[in-house]
């Protein structure tokens, strides 16, 4: 029992070490960070592969330091916007949001955990491990801009043509975080604050983290009552 409780203990400890931050960084620091995929790579050694290079946390091998790890960045991600708001003065704060902001591409792979209820069964959305996925095309795949709201309004057109979802991004006190907004007419579904999406000033996302709530289920064209919570990481290749 004891062994077991100590082996559970070294689990655990190895797992948060992989998700908290390598080393303190400076507010500034941490900003210029969350713009790039070597930045995150250096600030969370969670989001590095056996060679150091970026790579997005698999649920389907761990799904608990999936969780954490997303958990984590969406926490540096508020602080460095509470940071970042604590910083600058009114007119500061006002020059920084009339910057380009970030755009979104077209194309989005997907690492979530996802589960679900009818209101009688729980269930899982994906067939992974403890409902989770990996690697696979996202929702978000088909991504365009509206028409004259290039750069803040996005629909996410199915292989129809339909336009089953929209996206509105608003920018941050943080150069390369963009406040991220989703709501989905195919299954009465929102992001949940807090969701961001990261990428240089002015150039394209590279990486979402996001929490989703769904409150229906299409069937045969036809939205049921139902209930979904995902937790998520999109990234471009």
């Amino acid at each position: 029992m004891v062994k077991a409780l100590f082996a559970a203990l070294i689990i655990s400890w190895i797992t948060l070490l992989q998700a908290v931050p390598a080393e303190a960084v400076s507010p500034h620091d941490l900003e210029r960070q969350l713009g790039s995929k070597e930045g995150i790579t250096r600030l969370m050694p969670s989001f590095r592969d056996t060679k150091g290079r970026f790579n997005v946390p698999d649920p389907t091998r761990d799904p608990q330091g999936f969780l954490t790890a997303q958990q984590t960045l969406t926490i540096l991600i508020d602080q460095a916007e509470s940071r970042a708001l604590n910083r600058l003065s009114p007119d500061e704060l006002q020059r920084r949001l009339s910057g380009k902001p970030t755009r979104l591409p077209e194309k989005w792979k997907r690492s979530e955990i996802a589960v679900r209820t009818d209101g009688q069964t729980q269930s899982c959305a994906d067939d992974g491990l403890d409902c989770s996925a990996y690697g696979s095309a996202s929702f978000l795949n088909n991504l365009e801009p509206v028409e004259g709201l290039e750069r803040t309004f996005y629909r996410s057109v199915n292989a129809q043509g339909d336009a089953e979802a929209l996206v509105y991004l608003q920018p941050t006190a943080v150069p390369s975080v963009s406040r991220i907004l989703l709501a989905a007419a195919n299954s009465a579904g929102v992001w949940i604050p807090a969701a961001y999406a990261l990428g240089p000033e002015g150039g394209d996302a590279f990486l979402i983290v996001n929490n989703c709530l769904d409150l229906a289920e299409a069937e045969n064209g036809i939205l049921k009552p139902a209930a979904m919570l995902v937790a998520a990481l999109q990234w471009v290749d």
